[in-house]
Order: structure tokens, then C-alpha cells, then sequence
């Protein structure tokens, strides 16, 4: 009986991969799919107990890159240990900067016609189609609701809102409490008539963006895809953020190592055409693989992510690693390989570009620390005012 359910769960989760492989690219006479945000999955591997399982309505808010008219969902169990059971979904605009939906513009979401739907484990599923137009950079809450609850881990580094039973309808979530962790939404993606190539920036914390408030812009690649969408000559670009925080090159720790999650995460996204990596200090910072971490495998591992996007037609693009000096991290040995690493990077020729965030970012008074007016206190994550200038840094003929 035990094998029987599990070739039962395999087959289903098979099926549910292959529905959000063709899905979203199937061919569509009012446009094309791309998708238009992403939060890729990431368990962590942490002490500390996770929570109790969040039930009732969990809601989520992000912005979307893309601009279309219509829009659909992926919710993720790609890192869970149990099924993951949908009871109601919904997608609408936001309204104000927290997690209120605009009056009117709630969708109900479906899976395959029905409102519920069973998620696998290892498994993510694709919302069917609505109507909902966007404009790039509109802010959408997404909501469901899990009865049997979700498993959120507080090192996500996400805020969503909970709230008891379904009120994935209702445009202000009654008894509203706030939950932190990885959000179950991992991905939307929108039917454009103007179909961007899409520049995917994966990455760890610098990446993904420390914020304190849902409404907050992310990081750099927020950024730099603002700066895109306001460029009036070339193609269409749009920017995917596959940050995890505390994400690495080499090791699965926070998040499946970058050489796991390249696939999933990069090489599956429609019209990709750059990925921008910026990872490694995690790498640095925590060792290697239960063993010290080598220069020389690290580079090993850039080299591999290097010749993986090539494989797939895909333009890598490495950004030098910032200055770390004063965090918890940081030690003169550690520097030595963040230098060399630099160094690399600056001077292989290896990647197809190099933006130099190191540069973009340093105290000129001090080149191994943060800039004072860009740290965000902790002398490794930059501030608002640092991400933007990281994302002012790139020069955005890297991507014509």
C-alpha cells in the first residue's frame, strides 16, 4: 500500500512538473508567458525549531516585471516533506503599502478547473489563467488557503500576512497577523504582447534584498529593472529576482545550493536571456562543504554555472563580491579569498560580463568595508541607498 502511494505521489508530482513546464509556454494568439516575479523556494538548515504550521489564509504581496493581461500563479512544495493541500486561491491588485487588495480586483484561482488542488511533495503547481491587466511594477497580494496549514520557516525572510479561515476574498484579511518565512507563491507569470527577454539575477541575501516592510523595493534587481523599464530604445527587459538569503555556490544549507537550483530557478523561465550571478560570500563567510572552503572551488563553481547558462543560450554575467569587513564573517583569510575571487572575476575573461558591485560599493577610505551612507548597519547587507546605487552601477548595454 505505502508503495503504491508513493508511485502515486511520483506520478502526480511528474505530471504537475510537466504541467508547469508546457503551460506556461504553450503558444497563445493574444501573446506570449513570461513570467514576471519570482521568490524561488528555500528550506533552511537551522537549529531552531520552525513554527507551528500556518493555517487558514496565508497572503503574500510582490510587484510584477512584466506588463499583460492576464496572469496566473505557481505555488511551490518543491521543498516540502508533506502534500501541501489548496483548498481556495485568489490573485488581485494591492491596495495602500500592506496587505489590503484593491476593491474589485480579487480573481478566484483554479487549478485544472477546480478551486483545490494537491500539491506533492517536491512538487509546484500553475494557477489556470485570469484576467487581471498589469502594468510593470504593479503590486498584487496573492492568497491561499491551506487547511491542513503551511510550513513556514522565520529565516525566510519574507513577511505575509495569516489570517483564520478562507478569506482569500476578502480585501481586507480580518484579524490580519503577520508571518515571516519563504512564501509558498513562488512565481507569476503574465500573457504580454510585447514579450521582454528576461535578465534573471540569482543571488543570496544582497540578491533577494533585506526589507523591513512588504512594500519596500527588494534589492538591486528591483532596481535595475525599474532603470530597464524606463529605457525608451531596444528590446523589452525584465528582471526575475532568484535570490535566496544565506544562499551558496557550493553548499545546500539556506536554500539548495546555487549548482542544485540553477535548473529550477534559471534555466526553466521562458525568453531568459542573462543571468547576473552575485554569490559566493556565503561561501566565504561559512567554509566549504563540511571541509574549508578552497579558492579554487569556488571558481570551479562559477565555472560550471558559467558553462550550464551557456549550454541553454544563456548570457552569464558575474558581479565582483562587496566588501564584508567589520560583520560577523569577516577575517583577514576570508578578505584574501573575497580578493582573489574578485580578481577572477575581473580578469578571466570567463563570464560574458563583469559588473563590478565590489567597486560600486566600497568606502573609498576604507576598500575593504561597506561605504558608511550604503551599510545597512551590519557591514555586509547594503541599505536602500546602497541597492540602488548597485543597480545605478550597471551599465544596461550589458543585456543589448
Amino acid at each position: 500500500m505505502i508503495d503504491g502511494v508513493a508511485r502515486g505521489l511520483r506520478a502526480a508530482s511528474c505530471a504537475l512538473a510537466l504541467l508547469a513546464t508546457s503551460a506556461v509556454a504553450a503558444p497563445d494568439a493574444a501573446g506570449a508567458w513570461r513570467d514576471a516575479f519570482q521568490s524561488s523556494p528555500a528550506d533552511y538548515d537551522v537549529a531552531t525549531a520552525a513554527p507551528p504550521p500556518v493555517t487558514g489564509t496565508l497572503r503574500s504581496r510582490f510587484a510584477v516585471a512584466v506588463a499583460g493581461s492576464r496572469i496566473r500563479i505557481r505555488v511551490s512544495n518543491e521543498d516540502g516533506a508533506e502534500a501541501l493541500a489548496i483548498a481556495a486561491a485568489s490573485v488581485g491588485k494591492a491596495a495602500g503599502a500592506g496587505f489590503d487588495a484593491a476593491p474589485g480586483t480579487l480573481k478566484v484561482l483554479t487549478f485544472g478547473g477546480r478551486r483545490a488542488i494537491v500539491a506533492p511533495p517536491g512538487a509546484a503547481v500553475l494557477s489556470d489563467p485570469v484576467d487581471l491587466p498589469v502594468a510593470v511594477g504593479a503590486a498584487l497580494v496573492a492568497s491561499i488557503r491551506a487547511p491542513a496549514g503551511v510550513r513556514l520557516q522565520p529565516s525566510g525572510g519574507v513577511t505575509m500576512a495569516a489570517a483564520d479561515g478562507d478569506q482569500t476574498l476578502a480585501d481586507k484579511l480580518a484579524g490580519e497577523r503577520r508571518v515571516a518565512g519563504r512564501p509558498p507563491v513562488s512565481g507569476a507569470s503574465v500573457l504580454t504582447r510585447r514579450p521582454p527577454r528576461i535578465i534573471v539575477a540569482l543571488g543570496d541575501s544582497i540578491t533577494d534584498g533585506n526589507r523591513s516592510r512588504p512594500d519596500q523595493p527588494r534589492g538591486w534587481p528591483e532596481a535595475l529593472d525599474r532603470r530597464l523599464a524606463a529605457r525608451a530604445d531596444g528590446a523589452p527587459r525584465a528582471v526575475v529576482n532568484a535570490g535566496i538569503a544565506g544562499n551558496r555556490v557550493l553548499a545546500t544549507s539556506w536554500g539548495d545550493a546555487a549548482l542544485v537550483r540553477f535548473d529550477r530557478d534559471v534555466a526553466r523561465i521562458d525568453g531568459v536571456s542573462h543571468v547576473v550571478i552575485l554569490e559566493g560570500i556565503n561561501d566565504i563567510g561559512a567554509g566549504g562543504n563540511d571541509r574549508p572552503l578552497e579558492t579554487a572551488d569556488l571558481i570551479a563553481g562559477y565555472r560550471q554555472l558559467i558553462a550550464r547558462a551557456r549550454a541553454r543560450g544563456i548570457k552569464a554575467v558575474m558581479g565582483t563580491l562587496t566588501p564584508f569587513a567589520g560583520s560577523f564573517y569577516f577575517s583577514p583569510a576570508r578578505e584574501a579569498q573575497r580578493q582573489a575571487v574578485n580578481r577572477w572575476i575581473r580578469t578571466s575573461g570567463e563570464p560574458d560580463a563583469v559588473i563590478d558591485f565590489d567597486a560600486a560599493t566600497r568606502d573609498p577610505a576604507a576598500p575593504g568595508r561597506l561605504r558608511p551612507a550604503y551599510d545597512c548597519g551590519d557591514h555586509l547587507h547594503p541599505n536602500a541607498q546602497g541597492y540602488r546605487a548597485m543597480g545605478d552601477a550597471i551599465d544596461l548595454r550589458l543585456f543589448d
